[in-house]
């Protein structure tokens, strides 16, 4: 548990990838909950979030850089994720447009169960691409930080993770 909750320490590459495929099942999980049981269960992914500093910010220890760098990856992940999430919200023939109008209408007439039916009715038709771009995302970022080889010595944020040395022989 340690591994989602603190950005203390270092983990190697296959302990990052198992933790970046957990994170992602659980938001999943999350974003299927949220879309077909309460959109208050949506609030659930902010905790993950937390979970995805923690284990980047590891990641970068690893390789003796300061966590800090994890906010890079905070911009090109919401940048990939807005690019990737507008073209496959297209694709699938969900009309944004329409939806904004729609809406903008149910906000000025005050209609605030029109309102969450709408978002109700927008999150049903766009959880695939939402999940899809999701991962899309997450295999970006996991890319990056594949360039980033495991030190197997000893660094000023921890030892070595163990089995480093042959996690890239």
């Amino acid at each position: 548990m340690e591994l989602f909750l603190t950005p203390n320490g270092r983990i190697d590459q296959p302990t990052y990838w198992r933790a970046v495929l957990t994170i992602f099942g659980m938001s999943a999980i999350i974003a299927v909950l949220t879309t077909y049981v309460s959109i208050a269960l949506g609030l659930l992914s902010f905790a993950t979030v937390w979970c995805w500093i923690a284990v980047h910010a590891k990641r970068f220890h690893d390789n003796g850089k300061t966590g800090w760098f994890m906010l890079i990856l905070i911009v090109v992940g919401v940048i990939s994720n807005n690019i990737f999430s507008s073209i496959l919200i297209g694709i699938s023939g969900y009309d944004m447009v329409e939806y904004q109008r729609e809406v903008n209408a149910a906000s000025s007439a005050g209609d605030f169960a029109g309102l969450m039916t709408l978002v109700a009715e927008a999150q049903k038709a766009t959880i695939l691409p939402t999940i899809v771009t999701t991962l899309i995302t997450t295999g970006i970022l996991g890319g990056i930080m594949g360039l980033f080889k495991t030190d197997p010595n000893d660094n000023q944020y921890g030892p070595g993770p163990a089995g480093a040395a042959v996690a890239f022989t």
